[in-house]
């Protein structure tokens, strides 16, 4: 069954000639001279693809986009225009627009394309009730529930995506993410990380060789954008590419033309590419180090992983994600996770960030032999950061939990201090919820206290 696809145009001879094409391929098609007889369509017709002129009078074709892509998510939208300008085609493609075709329209790539796309639809008749895998992102803060916002709004889209963050915030999983999210599904997800491997080779990992391109090359090569036709590409450390390669990265993200190193034939890949990094980027254009053209290309939707010190509040739930995880990769009983093993992991700085955090609690669970998971299964270093932070502590103590207990106090005390005694407000300062400061004040003496 082909697809449906409805052509947006005030000028009918455009509709007519584009529709006869497209019908001569086997499609159906629905004509609409206007942004409101568009959306009406949208709703009787329910069409897979749509083609929308950028200039219409009353309604133009941008606003119609947004009106689209808010109507129906999934719908494949490609904007054309006799006008075309990079301003108009980066906000399309900013808005959800899968292409961007100048008139007279080069009909043998919207044929091309609108082949691959509906072998992607017909590969995935179930993707609107397709849920993200629960185990990618974990979270509950608000700055998790807005990343997976993000993702969730941006996957149906084709437009690529950069991906920035502290080394350790899961970068890939949001790609992953993403990719689960998208009609490319079904087809290939490719990584590499760009500063893994020397530049000598990263060319021919990419674009692939033809035999005899240079010693060695003693077979033809296909390379990750080649084996991940219809699918995505992810770019992990992207600032890390060599500027002389960066051309070539340009090209394929313009048209998805290129060529195998030593070869001479054009290829034609139809992917999207999602990029990442955890280094400034511009920076590295101010000094050369990588182009602007391609930054601007690559970050038609740009997306920042936050550091795992700006959602505290998810360390429990982590927690006992990695709890569980490792204790059935060391066939060991689940332990009690102490209140004051949290408490610790919550005042540290998490450099590394979650894959920091992964990695104590990996550590924690080996030296953990009973029914409980306490503070003396950590390492030391997360107990001595704790006088770090501005907070001094007298160890003259017979034991952990006594200098704890100290600490713990002397954050709360702070915390009200600062907060003039107002116990919401310290809660929040200390990232902990309500009822647990109320608890910790009756522990430590001072429920009862009427200055707080």
């Amino acid at each position: 069954m082909k697809s449906k696809i409805l052509i947006v145009d005030d000028e009918e001879g455009m509709r007519v000639s584009l529709s006869e094409l497209l019908q001569s391929d086997g499609y159906l098609t629905v004509p609409a001279d206007s942004a409101e007889n568009a959306l009406s369509c949208l709703h009787n017709e329910k069409p897979d693809f749509a083609i929308v002129d950028v200039r219409m009078p009353k309604r133009g074709g941008l606003d119609l986009l947004n009106d689209l892509r808010s109507a129906s998510p999934n719908l494949k939208i490609f904007m054309m225009t006799a006008y075309p300008s990079v301003e108009t085609a980066v906000f399309a493609m900013k808005c959800g627009a899968v292409d961007f075709f100048t008139k007279p329209l080069d009909f043998a790539r919207l044929r091309e394309e609108l082949s691959q796309y509906s072998k992607m639809i017909l590969d995935a008749p179930n993707h609107n009730i397709r849920q993200m895998p629960p185990d990618m992102l974990y979270g509950e803060s608000l700055a998790i529930l807005k990343l997976k916002e993000t993702i969730e709004r941006i996957a149906p889209t084709d437009v690529p995506v950069i991906i920035t963050g502290e080394s350790g915030t899961g970068k890939e999983l949001v790609a992953e993410a993403i990719h689960c999210r998208s009609l490319r599904l079904q087809f290939p997800l490719k990584k590499i990380n760009c500063a893994a491997i020397p530049d000598s080779l990263l060319e021919s990992e990419l674009f692939g060789y033809e035999k005899g391109a240079f010693t060695g090359a003693q077979s033809r090569k296909v390379g990750l954008f080649e084996s991940a036709n219809t699918g995505t590409v992810f770019l992990d450390e992207i600032g890390d590419m060599d500027i002389r390669l960066q051309s070539k990265l340009l090209r394929i993200i313009q048209g998805g033309d290129f060529r195998r190193v030593g070869g001479t034939e054009d290829l034609h890949v139809n992917i999207r590419i999602i990029s990442a990094t955890n280094q400034n980027l511009p920076d590295l254009i101010h000094k050369g180090l990588f182009r602007e053209d391609l930054f601007y290309r690559l970050s038609v939707i740009s997306i920042n992983t936050p550091p795992l010190r700006e959602h505290i509040e998810d360390i429990p739930l982590l927690v006992r994600k990695f709890v569980t995880d490792f204790c059935r990769a060391y066939n060991k009983k689940e332990p009690v996770v102490d209140e004051q093993f949290l408490d610790i992991l919550r005042a540290q700085t998490w450099p590394g960030n979650v894959r920091e955090l992964k990695n104590c609690i990996e550590r924690a669970i080996i030296f953990c032999d009973g029914q409980r998971l306490g503070p003396e299964h950590l390492p030391e270093q997360y107990k001595t950061n704790l006088c770090k932070n501005d907070i001094s502590l007298e160890y003259e103590k017979s034991s952990i939990n006594e200098a704890y207990q100290d600490l713990q106090r002397k954050m709360i005390m702070d915390a009200l201090a600062k907060t003039n005694g107002n116990k919401t407000q310290a809660a929040k300062l200390l990232k902990i919820p309500r009822r647990t400061l109320y608890n910790k004040l009756n522990k430590i003496g001072f429920g009862n206290d009427a200055r707080y």
